[in-house]
């Protein structure tokens, strides 16, 4: 990414703003990852304890922490897989279901 943005004009700025804007992104995806794990956590309730919410974003950044350095960016994204395939066989499970639930009712 910082390569192709020394063909740019003012490539200091440029890339400061790249950085600044990948900050700001996993800053977002980490605190909305907390929120959910954290409500999923709490029962469904939205206004869990403040504790609770800083401890899950605490152990999502440990981690990735934890497999940043072990393994660098290939074990995040083995890490990544090994959460992501079940969840889509989960999901595909559910799809089915839906689809023969759906099949069953009367049409008007």
């Amino acid at each position: 990414l910082f390569g192709m943005l020394n063909e740019l004009p003012f490539t200091k700025t440029a890339s400061t703003i790249a950085i600044v804007l990948a900050l700001v992104f996993f800053v977002t995806s980490s605190d909305s990852g907390s929120l959910v794990v954290d409500t999923i956590t709490a029962g469904g309730k939205i206004d869990a304890p403040v504790p609770q919410r800083i401890f899950w974003c605490v152990v999502e950044g440990l981690i990735a922490i934890v497999l940043l350095i072990g393994g660098g960016l290939s074990a995040l994204q083995a890490g990544v897989t090994a959460t992501g395939v079940p969840f889509s066989i989960l999901m595909l499970v559910m799809c089915y279901t839906i689809y023969k639930g759906l099949s069953s009712e009367p049409r008007a």
